[in-house]
């Protein structure tokens, strides 16, 4: 019997064992292959050299220090990865490239080094036009990354604007008289409760916080800090897209707008679907041939994923990020509105 045991054994593990071996080199063929091809084809003749490329971008624009973290937390837009995306179409040469951008925006550095990569992506390759498309929602650092293209189209029912600046929030313990924990998690209990002090550049651009920056004169240097970062963002908003600084203050300030409305106000270029985008430029082209390819990452619509009962709310893979826009300066539509 024993001996009937041990082979048993023994050919199990020998089984497992090489399960296991091919199970590992079947993952590393999958992954080298999709690392090795970013892009997919959607439509339009696999042979054709005239290629219209969309990269679809979906979430807060924060530069993650690794690439697992856009595994675990994929509604993240990086800098670093979208100029990867680049170096890998710069090798084919496409007539256009679509970022299809669903932004609230993010922190202010990572947001004005994606610009800086699709300005210098534009500058270093002449022939490819820059196009940037949203269905749901460009705001804020999203929008200051939109002003890098060669023009700005947006779906019917989509948000654009929040031209504004964020400082950090102060979360202020009002004289706490217990500090706990526990299995249902920590707790801070205080006299005259918690108080949030915020500071802000633009008309409305706390609309949906519940809270107000109250005037202290503590605050006055970061407000100055605020303040120089707005001026930058509205001199580039009113130079890419030919709008008066005066009117982009005390007009447009940090509201946001319909697609209609944004395109009155030349925020946008065209109220446009993503399809109508790409027809209009096989048309304006006159491109007898095409290739429509895409980028691999797609994620679900970030105003559904914010909208929905898993909402970012409960998502504790946010918590990092989240901290990221609490502590820095930001260019986003609002806290609230991602969940954080």
């Amino acid at each position: 019997m024993s001996i009937f045991f041990n082979v048993f054994i023994k050919s199990i593990a020998f089984f497992l064992s090489i399960l296991t071996i091919i199970l590992i080199i079947s993952l590393s063929i999958s992954f080298f292959s999709e690392r090795n091809n970013d892009f997919i084809t959607l439509d339009g003749d696999e042979s054709s050299t005239n290629i219209i490329a969309v990269i679809e971008l979906n979430g807060l624009i924060i530069e993650t220090s690794s690439e697992l973290s856009n595994l675990t937390t994929p509604f993240i837009i990086s800098p670093k990865n979208t100029k990867k995306n680049l170096e890998e179409l710069k090798k084919i040469s496409p007539k256009s490239i679509i970022f299809s951008i669903n932004s609230p925006g993010g922190t202010v550095s990572a947001s004005k080094k994606l610009y800086e990569i699709i300005k210098s992506y534009k500058k270093n390759n002449k022939n490819t036009k820059i196009f940037i498309h949203t269905d749901d929602l460009l705001a804020s650092g999203g929008y200051w990354v939109a002003t890098a293209a060669d023009g700005i189209y947006a779906s019917y029912g989509s948000i654009t604007g929040s031209i504004g600046v964020k400082g950090p929030d102060w979360f202020y313990y009002d004289k706490p008289k217990t500090l706990s924990t526990g299995i249902f998690g920590n707790r801070i209990e205080t006299e005259n409760g918690i108080k949030v002090f915020s500071n802000t550049a633009g008309e409305s651009k706390d609309i949906f916080n519940p809270f107000r920056k109250p005037t202290l004169n503590e605050l006055e240097h970061l407000q100055n800090m605020v303040n120089e970062i707005y001026s930058d963002f509205i001199r580039i908003v009113s130079k890419e897209r030919k709008i008066e600084s005066k009117t982009l203050e005390e007009e447009i300030g940090a509201l946001i707008f319909t697609s209609d409305q944004a395109s009155a106000l030349n925020l946008i270029d065209d109220e446009l679907y993503l399809e109508e985008l790409v027809n209009k430029i096989i048309k304006d082209n006159n491109l007898k041939d095409y290739r429509v390819i895409k980028s691999r990452n797609t994620n679900n619509s970030l105003v559904r994923q914010i909208l929905s009962s898993n909402s970012n709310k409960k998502n504790h893979n946010l918590n990092v990020e989240c901290l990221s826009l609490r502590s820095s300066i930001t260019a986003i539509l609002s806290f609230e509105s991602t969940g954080c």
